[in-house]
């Protein structure tokens, strides 16, 4: 079940982005996320995979003093970690969306390589990034119940 209004992604960098979002909100108020999200935009250059990756230490400890984002250093860095991922994603798979078609129809390995490839994406975030992207997915047996109280 794909997110309602959640179009898949035009390019990598929207991947990245919709991946970074999913995992800075996690723990977090989505509302305070989605607020900051310019800043944030500004502050990870657009969230090209490239330039993220090139960020240094000089970068992380100027992000931590920018009060546009959210100022949590190990997400930062599991943030500039996560853009040499999706380069080595674009090398191995062609494009992002080429590595998500590579799993077919298994959601669970999905989910399971995610976590293994990206930093600070654990089950909730991996499920929550790929409803984000669009990404078809079965209920689980909890979101079935949900469904089933709200319908």
């Amino acid at each position: 079940m794909p997110h309602p209004d959640a179009k898949p992604p035009k390019d990598d960098a929207e991947y990245f982005e919709r991946l970074s979002k999913t995992m800075f909100t996690s723990g977090l108020s989505w509302e305070m996320v989605d607020k900051k999200w310019p800043g944030f935009k500004r502050a990870f250059l657009s969230f090209s995979p490239k330039k993220v990756a090139a960020m240094g230490e000089k970068d992380v400890k100027a992000l931590m003093g920018n009060a546009d984002i959210v100022r949590n250093e190990k997400k930062i860095r599991a943030t500039i970690a996560n853009a040499s991922a999706v380069l080595d994603v674009e090398k191995e798979f062609g494009s992002f969306k080429g590595y998500l078609a590579s799993f077919g129809k298994d959601e669970a390995r999905l989910q399971v390589d995610l976590q293994a490839r990206f930093k600070h994406v654990g089950p909730s975030t991996s499920r929550m990034f790929l409803w984000s992207a669009g990404h078809k997915l079965k209920p689980t047996a909890e979101e079935k119940k949900w469904m089933a109280k709200n319908a």
